[in-house]
């Protein structure tokens, strides 16, 4: 038995998909590079969209791509695919149960939560026809529910899909684990933080007005900040720091906390992207562990019981509550937290959380697999 991950590439120069959008290719490689090191080996396959492509050419295509695996082998595979077209994504997930080779998704999204962070009850039918329509779900519900394994993000999540597929009269599979916080793979060397060094926030100012509305003389760096946020700053303590390489971003923190908070308005979090922190755990979060910074998240996120279990970091109910948090918390109780977001942060860089969750849902496969053959 074999361990595979599958990799994309998009272009023939030497590039990495999606390095310009965000964190996203940062967060793909991570975890190809967390996987490396634990002995998977790599599966290639090139970034096309030919939806009429003939059934031979895709067949022969897929052959060629998957024609090392064998029986009981695992082959991890990142959620969503990189634009690839729902026929080859059916064809591809057959060819490789025609091997008899267990497909792991490692879901980094869930689109369909920009539409639906909530799902409706099982008696609400209007709402349930509505959600079945949409086509991130239809792709969810029909390739997730073929998965032989899945490791999502927080039980939350996990609760979520399965709630999705069952909609829609769909199981999902038992051989499901959760990474908690991701891994930021990082060289980090700054010297320990502060408790006097104020708040990074990593976005833009525009998009983040709730930040306007804090005390003025609260400083804040905003990272990922544009042009256009100069103007709204006026006599606030907010300091703004163009967009960086994601690899040198941990270098580039200067705060005491990082804030992770994600709302259209003050002082609650409200709104689309706080409900989907219910259910999944932002790469800020690995980011700013990643720079040994504690962090400041909602109290009903789904990172709030990791920050909390782990003493990493302070959890607020809403954003009017952080002036008087902040100022609760002296040098002592800020070297604590300190010293315990040190003994966290080399597992984020190392990845062990990623690792560890591969290797649980590959053991749960394989234990399956082992009793039904009467071993």
């Amino acid at each position: 038995m074999a361990n595979y991950f599958l990799h994309f590439n998009a272009s023939s120069e030497p590039s990495y998909p999606f390095w310009e959008t965000g964190f996203v290719g940062k967060r793909l490689l991570n975890h190809e590079d967390f996987l490396l090191e634990i002995g998977f080996r790599v599966i290639d396959a090139f970034i096309y969209y030919w939806n009429d492509e003939p059934k031979d050419p895709l067949n022969a295509r897929l052959d060629a791509i998957l024609g090392g695996l064998q029986r009981h082998d695992c082959l991890v595979i990142q959620w969503p695919f990189p634009g690839m077209s729902e026929r080859w994504i059916e064809n591809f997930i057959d060819r490789v149960h025609a091997f008899n080779t267990n497909a792991i998704f490692l879901v980094n999204d869930i689109q369909s939560m920009n539409n639906f962070p909530e799902l409706p009850g099982a008696s609400d039918q209007e709402k349930i026809d509505t959600l079945l329509k949409d086509p991130d779900v239809i792709s969810e519900v029909k390739f997730l529910s073929r998965a032989d394994g899945l490791i999502v993000s927080s039980p939350q999540m996990a609760d979520h899909i399965t709630k999705e597929l069952a909609l829609a009269g769909k199981k999902v599979t038992s051989n499901i684990t959760w990474l908690g916080p991701d891994g930021y793979e990082a060289n980090y060397f700054q010297s320990t933080r502060h408790f006097d060094q104020g708040i990074d926030f990593v976005g833009t100012l525009a998009e983040a007005s709730f930040l306007l509305k804090l005390p003025h003389e609260l400083k804040i760096n905003v990272h990922g900040a544009s042009p256009d946020d100069q103007k709204l700053v006026e006599d606030r303590d907010i300091h703004l720091h163009p967009r960086v390489d994601v690899e040198a971003a941990p270098q580039l923190l200067q705060g005491s906390y990082g804030l992770i908070w994600h709302s259209d308005q003050y002082p609650e979090a409200h709104g689309t992207a706080s409900k989907i922190d219910k259910y999944t755990l932002p790469i800020e979060l690995a980011l700013f562990l990643s720079a040994n910074e504690p962090v400041i998240v909602w109290s009903q996120a789904a990172a709030a019981n990791f920050v909390q279990a782990n003493g990493v970091g302070i959890l607020i109910d809403s954003l009017d509550q952080l002036p008087q948090k902040l100022a609760a918390i002296d040098e002592q109780a800020y070297e604590k937290m300190i010293v315990n977001v040190q003994r966290i942060s080399p597992l984020i860089r190392d990845g062990f959380f990623v690792k560890q969750a591969t290797l649980n849902v590959i053991g749960k496969i394989y234990n399956k697999a082992e009793s039904a053959s009467g071993d």
